[in-house]
């Protein structure tokens, strides 16, 4: 069922199917903004899935991530796709918007709208991703109190990627790596995003311990970072695995949509 939406405070009224996916277009200046929104009957929860890298042989935007899914993960779901890279070549965009519109602040406004129809408090919303949809659902949960977030193998500070993946990107959206670092830096490192918002949500870190350049570049220094800034690393819950295979690339499905749906069911630490 499609729904295009002119202002936000439309989602309010909207009447969304049960066990269909519902798609929400809103456009803005700058955006086309795809929500795809997954209701059932029986829970009480949200659970919000941003995008990692999106491979353009197998799908064009708008891409809903792990949207085959819908039917093994509990709770009602939002899928999220990236406006950052449409018509582009980038395959990543970290939710970055350009520098008149941060696209994770729009989405943050769509996802509390969405929460108040579906009567769903803070404590029981929760944002999913991996690498860069990792990065994105730190970001987004940090944007909505007593949210929590579940991610694998995230990105913690986008310049620390791969070069040929974040500067173009950190380019486009902001004009140079320099720029975005110096006038936006709370869009662009998590624990910036959580002292920017004043609220570090509980982070269930699920981290490949064979995926060194993560440990190296993301998780080393969001520790290290998170102790200078003397914020809450107690509420950062690290699960770590041991994949020499897979490396970087996230969870398979069953085990990420168990590890998930364990995550879900019991408060842990």
């Amino acid at each position: 069922m499609n729904h295009i939406i002119n202002n936000l405070n439309e989602i309010t009224s909207l009447s969304l199917e049960f066990n269909v996916k519902n798609h929400i277009t809103y456009t803005t200046e700058y955006f086309e903004y795809s929500i795809l929104v997954f209701v059932k009957k029986d829970y009480e929860n949200l659970v919000v899935l941003s995008n990692g890298a999106v491979n353009y042989e197998k799908k064009s935007p708008p891409v809903f991530m792990r949207s085959k899914w819908s039917n093994d993960i509990e709770g009602n779901l939002i899928f999220l796709d990236d406006p950052t890279i449409h018509n582009t070549a980038l395959s990543l965009g970290w939710g970055q918007g350009n520098s008149k519109e941060f696209s994770l602040r729009i989405y943050s406004e769509i996802i509390k709208e969405i929460s108040k129809l579906l009567k769903v408090k803070g404590e029981d919303t929760c944002y999913y991703g991996s690498s860069a949809g990792g990065f994105m659902s730190m970001v987004l949960s940090s944007m909505h109190e007593n949210s929590y977030s579940i991610v694998n193998n995230p990105q913690t500070d986008i310049k620390n990627y791969h070069i040929g993946h974040s500067q173009p990107l950190l380019e486009l959206s902001y004009g140079s790596v320099d720029r975005a670092y110096t006038d936006y830096l709370e869009r662009v490192n998590v624990v910036e995003a959580f002292k920017y918002s004043g609220y570090v949500p509980k982070v269930y870190y699920m981290q490949n311990q064979y995926s060194f350049h993560d440990l190296k570049f993301h998780v080393n220094p969001f520790v290290k970072s998170m102790k200078e800034q003397e914020l809450a690393l107690e509420k950062i819950v690290f699960i770590n695995y041991f994949d020499k295979e897979r490396g970087h690339t996230p969870l398979d499905k069953m085990p990420a949509l168990r590890s998930l749906n364990l995550l879900l069911s019991r408060d842990i630490f």
